[in-house]
């Protein structure tokens, strides 16, 4: 069993950890299902689920950076205007 704020595979709770470093990024844990939590956009309000038993985790986890590269920009941009 793994402790309340880590995921289960290490590539996985890898991203989580670099997305928890990014201000304008928000991780919720909330276990439903086969969903493990998300990652929430502060500024545009946008999710991207992240799976507790991905087919592939390190296609998961590159998925996941490849949202929070798109989305970590904005909190950036809104702090300049």
């Amino acid at each position: 069993m793994v402790s309340r704020g880590r995921h289960q595979h290490n590539e996985i709770n890898a991203a989580i950890k670099r997305i928890r470093k990014i201000d304008s990024l928000l991780v919720v844990e909330s276990h439903n299902g086969h969903r493990w939590g998300w990652v929430e956009c502060v500024c545009a309000t946008t999710r991207y689920k992240i799976w507790c038993t991905p087919r592939n985790p390190g296609d998961h986890a590159n998925d996941i950076l490849r949202w929070v590269d798109e989305h970590a920009a904005c909190g950036a941009s809104e702090e300049e205007s």
